[in-house]
């Protein structure tokens, strides 16, 4: 019998395996860097390291979210759900031979498998684009929210409105912004502002490495994992997770 247990490795960025009781599910699939998007740390996982997958699960269109070039060398897209924010990531993702690619909308609600459940959050747009968040939930009544490219408080204190506390929280802590635009994603006084908000005991930093490539010309980086560590308090637990190395909620 398989000990239930939360447990997550970090890829990159907000690429990440999480295994819910058993089940794995990845997000925000990022494996390959173009000319002109580098990771800036190193790649925790290959896609030959992947186990099978219980779902894949993307949060937004932007290539370090949704990396088509590495999903086209997926090796069970016959049989692995795929769920998207947008009904052209659909149609993409089964060009490539995702059968199951599906567009899920927010406040939507689903069994992944038996004992474990997905709820869709609001997080938001990129330009005309809507970005999803997830919240897991197991069979033992351990609650997961991963927000790959969350920007605001205001949307996790409305989900939390009348629902219990999370246990752990896995939000953006780089709050990537351009010179004359608005902020893309959380900084780390956000990040932790939010998991308190979500009532996390634990909040694992994502997004939070900017290579050095020309997109950084454009977008910069307003704060790190660090940051996030040195602005919470008694209430909440920062772990700053290195890419490669895999945690369990509790160990």
């Amino acid at each position: 019998m398989i000990k239930p247990t939360v447990a997550m490795t970090r890829v990159v960025n907000s690429c990440v395996l999480l295994e819910l009781d058993g089940h794995a599910v990845l997000t925000d699939p990022w494996f390959t860097e173009r000319w002109w998007l580098r990771r800036g740390e190193p790649l925790g996982l290959r896609v030959p390291d992947l186990p099978p997958l219980t779902a894949i699960v993307v949060t937004n269109v932007a290539t370090n979210h949704w990396d088509l070039r590495a999903l086209r060398r997926f090796p069970a897209k016959d049989d692995t759900p795929l769920y998207v924010p947008a009904r052209g990531m659909a149609r993409r993702a089964r060009a490539l031979g995702f059968r199951r690619a599906e567009r899920l909308t927010w406040g939507r609600t689903l069994d992944l498998a038996p004992g474990l459940s997905m709820t869709v959050v609001p997080s938001g747009r990129t330009a005309v684009w809507p970005n999803n968040a997830y919240v897991f939930t197991t069979a033992g009544g351990r609650v997961v929210f991963f927000g790959g490219e969350m920007g605001e408080v205001a949307p996790l204190e409305r989900y939390r409105a009348g629902r219990p506390p999370v246990d752990l929280a896995l939000l953006p802590v780089n709050g990537l912004r351009s010179p004359l635009g608005p902020r893309l994603v959380m900084g780390p006084g956000e990040a932790v502002a939010g998991a308190s908000a979500l009532g996390a005991k634990v909040l694992v930093p994502i997004h939070d490495a900017h290579g050095d490539d020309p997109l950084s010309r454009l977008f910069r980086p307003t704060g790190t994992a660090s940051d996030a560590v040195a602005l919470a308090g008694p209430e909440l637990r920062v772990t700053n997770l290195p890419t490669g190395e895999r945690w369990e909620l509790d160990a």
